[in-house]
């Protein structure tokens, strides 16, 4: 992937798609990184799961699409360890994929 400059006076066009759905579309100038794009649109948005992101810059005439995994702050580890000590019985629970 060939990685792209963004500056503050640049106009971009951000939409976001989810299970092939647009769940949100702006546009945003005054951002100076991806980093920046993805907070604002994870934020915005709250959605959790996968995303599709297309951007496109109006000022620099390209345009980019990302996939990404947003996923809430509060999440439980994937498997949790019951036990007393190292001796005793590990019981793991692993998160159900139904």
């Amino acid at each position: 992937m060939i990685m792209t400059a963004i500056n503050r006076t640049d106009l971009l066009y951000v939409t976001a798609i989810k299970g092939g759905a647009t769940i949100f579309s702006t546009c945003l100038s005054g951002v100076a990184s991806l980093g920046e794009v993805f907070r604002k649109i994870k934020s915005a948005t709250q959605s959790e799961g996968i995303l599709t992101l297309r951007l496109r810059n109006s000022t620099q005439g390209w345009v980019q699409s990302h996939n990404l995994i947003f996923k809430s702050e509060n999440l439980q580890p994937a498997f949790a360890c019951h036990g007393q000590n190292s001796n005793s019985k590990v019981k793991m629970d692993y998160p159900s994929l139904f």
